[in-house]
């Protein structure tokens, strides 16, 4: 007898068993067939028992179609009992990265402080999406980790993020959708020649295929021996993180000289694409890091970029983040950005929180400033910081949400003292969410 052949949700079956330790599951709900799939796919796994299932969908207002892909994300989760969560952002088109890079700085940003400890945040890349990358990034002159192409699992602030489709091509996810009548919008953007993964999607894949019909198998297995091979064969592992503004950090590692860390920072540089500095230069700066003290922050200014040390960790920064002028006001529920960042506003549930609508001023923090955290006791900002995680560097460049003259929200610390007595908060009320223009992963 012929065995039926496994459905795509039967061979999803091993990823899923392998992310249902997490506490909760987040899918991150584009509209398009390929994060609809996911989570249809998602839902089977938790009406079996999986962990528990939520969505977020992040409305970047890039498109006239924007709000007719909200209303597609939400019949979607009515259709499968899925709870959704939008999240309105504005994408600076001038931060000199483009619209893309800018685009997924700020999505990140909101996933990254969406996230509870205990969930990992599902997204919906997959093997089609792995071969771009590879060439992509070939393209750019990437090192050996660059070529291992899109990581299948990471930390993602105070979480974690999977995804479970990266060996399943974008046709069999079509297939899918299409069997089981699922509705999803189709972003035109993704096939714009005029961005550099629509070119390839559009004018070069083509020709490979039509050439080398299984290049995409072969690429996408080349990338998974890549990666399997850097991790069998690291001695000193790339412990790669991110600090709490989202830049990426390399942690210290427990043993190795200057020498050893030098050369963690040179494979690092290569992996992202960027020039590497001497080895003189990049010696002399690893060993200021290991010997530093606690209240020292040793710093490599490099063409575009820097290297920051602190708190044993060192981070991959913007050579110059300037202290750029703010706005005068904000508006609760309305997105803002510019040179000084970005701010969207999230539902602020039983957290006090301001009315939609409601107009605040900013300011940046004042020397010798102290804040009250709500139901907190007062402590000099530097100190708040320190607590946070917030490092030096951006403590000079984070606006402060003023009302009636009183400081009432700090990004990344959250609301002050001010915000009591207020009573109780709307039903609707919001919560501002900062974003500064980072230098961002690629994945």
């Amino acid at each position: 007898m012929t065995l039926p052949e496994p459905t795509l949700f039967d061979r999803l079956i091993p990823e899923f068993e392998r992310d249902t330790a997490a506490g909760g599951w987040v899918v991150a709900l584009s509209g398009g067939a390929d994060s609809v799939a996911l989570l249809h796919l998602a839902s089977l796994w938790r009406d079996r028992g999986g962990p528990p299932l939520r969505a977020v969908h992040i409305h970047h207002g890039l498109t006239t179609s924007a709000d007719e892909w909200v209303d597609v994300c939400h019949r979607v989760c009515h259709r499968l009992s899925v709870s959704l969560t939008v999240h309105r952002v504005t994408v600076p088109r001038d931060s000199g990265r483009g619209v893309e890079a800018a685009a997924r700085t700020a999505r990140y940003a909101v996933f990254r402080q969406a996230l509870k400890g205990d969930e990992t945040l599902l997204l919906a890349h997959h093997a089609d999406d792995q071969v771009e990358t590879v060439l992509q990034r070939l393209l750019r002159g990437t090192g050996p980790r660059g070529i291992a192409g899109i990581p299948r699992r990471r930390r993602l602030g105070v979480g974690g993020l999977s995804r479970p489709l990266l060996n399943i091509s974008r046709s069999e996810i079509s297939a899918w959708v299409q069997r089981q009548a699922l509705e999803f919008v189709t972003d035109p953007s993704n096939e714009d020649p005029r961005f550099d993964r629509g070119f390839l999607r559009t004018e070069i894949i083509p020709k490979l295929r039509e050439r080398w019909p299984r290049f995409q198998q072969t690429v996408a297995r080349a990338a998974e021996l890549q990666a399997e091979f850097l991790a069998a064969g690291d001695e000193i592992p790339l412990a790669l993180e991110e600090n709490a503004l989202g830049e990426p950090a390399l942690a210290l590692p427990g043993t190795g000289g200057s020498r050893e860390l030098a050369g963690l920072l040179h494979r690092w540089l290569s992996e992202e694409g960027l020039q590497a500095p001497s080895a003189a230069r990049l010696r002399e700066f690893a060993r200021q890091c290991r010997e530093a003290a606690d209240d020292r922050q040793p710093e490599l200014m490099l063409q575009g970029f820097a290297l920051r040390c602190w708190r044993g960790h060192i981070a991959l920064t913007r050579a110059d983040v300037p202290v750029a002028a703010l706005p005068g006001t904000v508006t609760a529920g309305r997105s803002e950005s510019g040179d000084w960042g970005a701010l969207a506003w999230v539902e602020g549930g039983e957290s006090p929180g301001f009315t939609p609508g409601e107009v605040l001023t900013l300011r940046y923090r004042q020397a010798g400033e102290s804040l009250t955290p709500l139901g907190a006791r007062t402590r000099d900002f530097g100190t708040l910081c320190q607590e946070h995680h917030i490092p030096p560097w951006w403590r000079e460049r984070m606006p402060l949400l003023m009302s009636g003259g009183e400081p009432v929200f700090a990004p990344l610390i959250g609301p002050l003292a001010g915000l009591a007595g207020r009573g109780d908060p709307p039903d609707d009320s919001l919560l501002p969410l900062w974003q500064p223009i980072v230098f961002a992963p690629t994945n």
